[in-house]
């Protein structure tokens, strides 16, 4: 059985990712009181469907607080990336998290702009980006 509908292209792109965690540092933790985890990252591979990044700094980076058992919770949430040099906003559900490697997986449910995703894809898969 084929896990992806895409192939998955290898690109390397910055974005700010931001998740909904409500509930998910217990109740009345400021620092993330509006319930939103933001975080920088780098992508590790894209495609019409999905993409992977590695988080290279957030609050929950591996020495602080980002344990397997916090990976785990970050499974099935919502996420927007913003891809801003790209000009582009993805939206989907983490699927898959590593804290060892800080590896995230993500199916996209919507993006900004398809024409530009797919142009970015395009791009990746020519050697432009």
């Amino acid at each position: 059985m084929e896990r992806r509908s895409f192939p998955r292209i290898p690109v390397q792109m910055h974005a700010r990712i931001e998740m909904t965690v409500h509930g998910f540092f217990g109740q009345n933790d400021p620092s993330h009181e509006h319930g939103v985890f933001s975080c920088m990252v780098t992508s590790i591979d894209i495609s019409l469907g999905g993409f992977s990044v590695r988080i290279l700094h957030s609050p929950l980076d591996t020495g602080m607080s980002f344990s397997p058992a916090l990976a785990y919770l970050l499974v099935g949430r919502d996420i927007t990336a913003l891809f801003k040099d790209e000009r582009v906003t993805v939206e989907g559900k983490v699927v898959r998290v590593d804290p060892e490697t800080m590896l995230m997986a993500v199916v996209i449910t919507r993006v900004s702009d398809i024409d530009r995703w797919r142009e970015l894809c395009s791009q990746a898969i020519t050697g432009i980006i």
